[in-house]
């Protein structure tokens, strides 16, 4: 992503978080609009579609997102639980197992599948994948942490060092 393409993403991200989802739409398909090939910013829309209560909107960005990047799980996982509200349950199956090829190690695909086999009454299936799924999940617990919250946290635990030498420093 170009900096400006970066700069509406994060933007869009910081809105969606707050709450404010036509303006976190509005951003999304700016960073489309420049490049169309996106596949994060057309998965991020599709969220936001979701949010906004928008399922065949959100379902043709998910499309959209894994036809730009067919390894982009999240997109295959957020297909998958379109398809399972909607109870077309055997394409919820396909398009979670499709995630699960794109990335072996993304456990919320393998919790989905868990969660929609339990419901159909395969238990021993779901409780396979839902094992699976919360075992990667434990696994990778900063796996989809946004990075600036990362550096944030860093930059929180310096600062209180430093307060603590200050303050280790002043009562000598």
């Amino acid at each position: 992503m170009m900096d400006n393409q970066l700069s509406l993403f994060e933007q869009g991200i910081r809105s969606f978080d707050m709450g404010e989802y036509d303006e976190a739409e509005k951003c999304f398909k700016a960073v489309i609009e420049t490049d169309p090939k996106q596949a994060e910013a057309w998965n991020k829309l599709g969220v936001t579609y979701v949010y906004q209560k928008n399922l065949p909107e959100a379902e043709e960005c998910f499309k959209t997102a894994v036809f730009h990047n067919p390894k982009l799980a999240v997109a295959y996982s957020n297909l998958g639980n379109i398809y399972f509200e909607q109870e077309r349950y055997e394409e919820a199956i396909a398009v979670y197992h499709r995630a699960i090829e794109a990335d072996p190690e993304y456990g919320n695909a393998y919790h989905n599948l868990g969660v929609l086999y339990k419901q159909q009454g395969n238990i021993a299936e779901g409780v396979k994948y839902l094992k699976k799924g919360a075992k990667l999940n434990n696994r990778r617990p900063w796996k989809d942490a946004e990075p600036p919250k990362l550096a944030n946290m860093r930059m929180l635990l310096w600062v209180i060092i430093a307060f603590l030498i200050f303050l280790i420093f002043r009562s000598r």
